[in-house]
């Protein structure tokens, strides 16, 4: 029985720290990590996307076919990326019911604008939004962090 209320005891520190860390906002680092999940979790649809063109034969038409047989393999690494991004925000607790529900929904805003942001930069039309692309740009140091 004395065992088992050390054992307690000695746990009660880092329930309380976990308790703290749960009532804290997300830090800047944990935002652009939120925004880059949303940035690739886009970019692996659009890659899946690629995969479904329909190029032709005709020799204008090389840049679409070399597009579209590259797209697997960009896809499964951005796939791999938007695993790396949710996991380090589920090890930090931040994506836990039991967050405050303004942390919850700040950090679903956050994966929403960078989803918008790497859509206005690629999209299908060509029409590129430079200040989309250049939000995009907080995702390479982040994406060197978790490892690509």
């Amino acid at each position: 029985m004395g065992v088992v209320l050390l054992l307690v005891l000695a746990a009660l520190p880092a329930l309380a720290q976990t308790q703290a860390q749960q009532d804290e906002p997300p830090t800047t680092e944990d935002e652009i990590t939120a925004y880059c999940l949303g940035v690739n979790r886009q970019l692996a649809e659009r890659f899946r996307q690629m995969q479904l063109w329909g190029c032709g034969k005709a020799s204008s038409m090389q840049w679409c076919r070399d597009a579209k047989a590259s797209a697997p393999d960009a896809m499964r690494a951005r796939e791999r990326l938007v695993i790396r991004f949710a996991n380090e925000l589920t090890r930090k607790g931040l994506l836990d019911v039991e967050r405050p529900p303004e942390f919850r929904a700040k950090l679903t805003s956050i994966v929403a604008d960078g989803s918008t942001d790497a859509a206005q930069c690629f999209n299908p039309n060509g029409d590129r939004d430079e200040p989309a692309c250049e939000r995009l740009q907080r995702c390479e140091e982040a994406e060197q962090r978790v490892g690509e």
